[in-house]
């Protein structure tokens, strides 16, 4: 196979296995945007609003909104920040890191699951290669 045919099998297989997990990540009836700032909390720490808005890349407005949801739903909490009260620090409550846990739980048992046919070394392959690409991109991003 061609670096070119490679390149839109990847292209096609990451955009319907995205397709897929997404309708792993609507069970969890919390929507992908509030989903991923969940993640964002969980895997990265506690975050101010425009932390979270700079790392899910939208306007601080529209952060406000999925923030004032989450907090609606008592899956995360504000407070001021210690050093600077003119910040808010948005962090994970028990609810919120339980829910964003059963969503990673149901992403790796799919995931477990599609990759159980697969001869390990397939799988540590795939893995590293988009590991790569993955640490390509966010090196591009930060320039």
């Amino acid at each position: 196979m061609s670096i070119e045919q490679s390149i839109y099998t990847l292209n096609s297989a990451m955009t319907q296995l995205m397709r897929h997990i997404r309708l792993i990540d609507e069970q969890q009836q919390v929507g992908r945007a509030r989903l991923s700032v969940l993640a964002v909390l969980h895997f990265g720490g506690n975050r101010s609003l425009s932390e979270l808005a700079a790392t899910e890349m939208v306007k601080r407005s529209t952060m406000h909104h999925i923030v004032k949801g989450l907090e609606s739903d008592k899956l995360v909490k504000r407070d001021r920040d210690p050093v600077d009260a003119r910040r808010q620090i948005v962090t994970l409550t028990g609810r919120g890191r339980a829910k964003i846990k059963s969503a990673h739980r149901a992403r790796i048992a799919y995931l477990t699951e599609l990759a159980a046919g697969l001869d390990p070394e397939d799988l540590e392959a795939a893995a590293n290669a988009l590991d790569a690409l993955r640490n390509e991109s966010w090196q591009r991003v930060l320039q």
